[in-house]
């Protein structure tokens, strides 16, 4: 059984939508496990941690999310 989750972005405010495997693993649209990335000197939140597309920079999905987003995930039985 997987779950769903939905966070808000602080850019546009749309909701992003990720899965969460029963292997505790986030996946991206391409359902792949996503990969952990930590931002770079060029973002304003450099050094946090998200996760996103396993194939970017090839064939990316714009998968994005971040790790405190995720850690916050409320799991529903």
């Amino acid at each position: 059984m997987s779950s769903s989750s939905s966070s808000s972005c602080s850019r546009n405010n749309k909701p992003r939508i990720y899965r969460i495997g029963t292997d505790g693993n986030v996946y991206c649209n391409h359902e792949m496990v996503a990969v952990k990335r930590v931002a770079g000197s060029r973002s304003s939140r450099q050094g946090k941690e998200f996760y996103g597309c396993p194939l970017w920079p090839n064939s990316d999905c714009k998968f994005f999310v971040w790790k405190e987003d995720v850690d916050g995930t409320l799991w529903l039985k």
